[in-house]
């Protein structure tokens, strides 16, 4: 053959091996493609398993504690344990292994009755793999252990322990309507990013020599809250509150007790109120509800939101000092201006008249506030114009959200008047609390603002936010808003307001000694059926304000403010000397 042949032939079988080649991997990556889209999932589980196994398992963070400003336990989360019970492997387990499952079970639980765990032999549950065991809810670490030993020595078959957080209330219905619950109201809902905890991970892997490798991720417990609240303070109040439910068959009550010079917020509550530990069990439900509105779908949402945040009602006569101090502090009246107060007083073709027609004379505003005058504040509304007062209005924070650290607050903006919805009869009803509706926490924080020399304050719960280990993250101190009005005039509210308590000796005779000030106040809901909103507003010592109580009842039997100023006077009566503020000599 010829140079050129032998090329020829070379170049031929290189080709023809190239593809053969070629062709094999071609067939080989098909057949790897076939079998791992058929049976890879098969082949992957195979591999691990002659490598290793894993397993991960969910370690629970605890949700942070809430406390009271002394460090009293309020809310707290523990971890627990469910009883599960496997009726499959129970049934698939021999007589014996059955039998030692039942004793063992029921001595470690204190059971009696065999029958709520014999039930899980019966052939229904079968098929079952999962029933939470009713008698082994919410277990303890220590009998969670014990269990755990009994199952892994072989003794108890068919049961597994399940660990959840367990959220307790110490208080039971302590500050319900402020501490909340499942993350959906009050403090819970509120500051639950905070309380909210990480979970943890735990990772074991078999490796392929057969040791086994753990890796742990901590879970991080979520923060805890230093409340203002004070336990025994809020005890007080709400004895006092519940007491008064019942005697007057109220329809609801609520009150506050507040710092007002820093807002901390002492105690807050509402009723009927509810059992944090047991959120459908109503507390403090009067005659006053008829049985439609207790089957209502509404009923239990409604009992369970701060009626001090997010209902709203006529204030009556306590608004009389933030009127007052409004005109008092724009120069529309003077201190000593005086005023003619004849029981009746005819004004845009309306006969206005004062409680019980009784005609105070001559006075001057400081005589007007001591003697709940109607006719004299009709006449300090002609003195201020529309422009001017709802100003102050605004500077208060009167239809507005105080801002205060709990969810659900309403800012009733659309129940208060305006520069457009305000004329002379409006701000004549306004000046003496009718015709507008307000929050309770609005009118103890801008009436506060009348007696601590003019100073705006925003009302606050949490005064401060720890680790889980108690280091301090974060200090939240009082907020002033705003001045709204000057000393001099907050020195003339306190005057008026002091002698309507000087005036109630029956009363207030057992504080005789302490300087108090106060306002009351009567709202009409409907005159024909003679239902009212009755309150009182009080300040000690009046002439250095160091507590702010506000006392609310709605529909009480006896529609006079002297109703709401007996539950006020009890709740000073324990709280004045708890706080360490006496009587003077």
């Amino acid at each position: 053959m010829t140079r050129s042949q032998k090329e020829n032939s070379f170049r031929l079988r290189l080709f023809i091996f190239t593809l053969a080649a070629v062709l094999f991997f071609v067939v080989v990556i098909v057949r790897i493609a076939f079998l791992q889209i058929a049976h890879g999932a098969e082949y992957s589980e195979a591999i691990k398993g002659q490598i290793g196994t894993s397993e991960d398992t969910e370690i629970l963070s605890l949700r942070g504690t809430i406390y009271d400003r002394n460090g009293q336990v309020l809310a707290q989360s523990s971890h627990v344990y469910n009883v599960i019970i496997d009726p499959k492997i129970l049934q698939d387990a021999s007589p014996v292994d059955q039998q030692y499952t039942i004793k063992e079970l029921s001595d470690i639980l204190r059971i009696k009755d065999d029958a709520l765990l014999t039930k899980y032999l019966d052939p229904s549950y079968k098929s079952s793999r999962y029933e939470l065991f009713s008698a082994g809810r919410g277990v303890s670490e220590s009998v969670n252990a014990l269990i755990e030993q009994r199952i892994a020595e072989g003794v108890i078959k068919g049961v597994w322990m399940e660990e959840i957080q367990e959220r307790k209330y110490p208080g039971n219905e302590l500050a319900a309507h402020v501490i909340g619950f499942n993350e959906a109201y009050g403090l819970e809902l509120y500051y639950n990013e905070e309380l909210s905890g990480t979970s943890g991970r735990r990772m074991t892997v078999q490796l392929s020599d057969g040791s086994y490798s753990t890796q742990v991720v901590e879970p991080i417990n979520g923060k805890n809250l230093i409340t203002t609240l004070d336990r025994t303070t809020q005890y007080y109040l709400e004895t006092a509150l519940a007491d008064a439910m019942q005697e007057q068959k109220c329809r609801q009550a609520c009150g506050i007790l507040m710092n007002p010079k820093t807002g901390e917020i002492y105690a807050m509550a509402g009723y009927p109120s509810f059992d944090l530990n047991n959120v459908e069990k109503v507390i403090g439900i009067t005659s006053k509800y008829t049985q439609e509105e207790l089957k209502a779908d509404s009923f239990l949402p409604s009992i369970w939101n701060n009626p001090v945040i997010s209902s709203t009602y006529e204030p009556g006569s306590t608004y009389k000092p933030v009127f007052a101090s409004s005109a008092l502090d724009c120069g529309a009246i003077s201190e000593y201006d005086e005023f003619l107060c004849e029981a009746v007083y005819d004004y845009y073709d309306i006969q206005f008249k004062c409680a019980f027609y009784f005609a105070h004379g001559v006075q001057t505003i400081r005589e007007i506030i001591q003697n709940s005058c109607n006719v004299g504040m009709i006449q300090v509304s002609q003195r201020i114009t529309t422009d001017e007062y709802c100003a102050y209005q605004d500077a208060y924070g009167i239809g507005h959200k105080t801002g205060i650290d709990l969810p659900g607050e309403v800012s009733a903006k659309l129940l208060v008047y305006g520069k457009n919805t305000m004329g002379p009869v409006e701000r004549a009803t306004a000046s003496f609390g009718q015709g507008f509706n307000l929050t309770p926490i609005q009118l103890i924080t801008a009436v506060s603002a009348c007696v601590n020399n003019g100073y705006l304050v925003k009302p606050h719960i949490v005064s401060g936010i720890t680790d889980a280990e108690g280091n301090l993250l974060k200090d939240i101190p009082a907020q002033v808003v705003r001045q709204v009005i000057s000393p001099e005039t907050s020195s003339v509210i306190r005057d008026g307001m002091e002698a309507v308590v000087e005036n109630e000796p029956g009363i207030w005779g057992e504080l005789e000694g302490y300087h108090i000030g106060g306002k009351t106040g009567t709202a009409e809901k409907d005159y024909d059926e003679k239902k009212y909103v009755v309150s009182f507003i009080g300040f000690a010592p009046i002439e250095n304000p160091e507590i702010g109580l506000l006392i609310v009842l709605d529909e009480a039997d006896d529609g006079t403010s002297a109703a709401a100023q007996k539950v006020a006077a009890k709740v000073l009566k324990k709280t004045l000397p708890y706080l360490n503020l006496y009587p003077e000599d």
